[in-house]
């Protein structure tokens, strides 16, 4: 997806919506290919390649996981996506120049508060204290 026709689309949304800097549409396509190769590989086929809002919501978080790790949350807040609602923004802006396409059913509230982004790209960085791990069983007392 990533062609002049896509840079063309982004400067577009640029002049209009100034929400979202060019990193984060140029990120997208990554995500898309990332999440659909994902789905593919778990026997999950999407008919038409088109994926919903929760789907891509997740491929998100871990397409930003796998390539960022820690330092998700950083690039993230970079580029001013804080919420899976930046998600969709981002998302319908590029419908709303023809750079991705949607279904009938689709809707921007489909990204509406998915996951929190402290949970996702935090919490599975932080340590774990012994007490934590005594409940999942994962910690003997001697």
């Amino acid at each position: 997806m990533r062609n002049e026709l896509f840079d063309e689309a982004v400067t577009q949304i640029l002049r209009q919506d100034a929400r979202y800097p060019r990193q984060a549409y140029d990120l997208m396509p990554a995500v898309l290919d990332y999440t659909m190769r994902g789905l593919m590989t778990e026997g999950k086929r999407q008919v038409g390649g088109h994926l919903t809002g929760r789907q891509l919501a997740e491929g998100l978080r871990d397409y930003m996981l796998a390539e960022y790790g820690p330092f998700a949350q950083y690039v993230l807040a970079d580029l001013r996506i804080r919420s899976t609602d930046d998600i969709g923004n981002l998302v319908y802006n590029l419908v709303g120049v023809g750079a991705l396409g949607t279904s009938p059913n689709d809707k921007p509230t489909d990204f509406h508060a998915l996951y929190n982004f402290h949970d996702a790209f935090v919490l599975p960085f932080l340590p774990r204290c012994a007490e934590d791990d005594a409940e999942d069983g994962a910690y003997d007392e001697p």
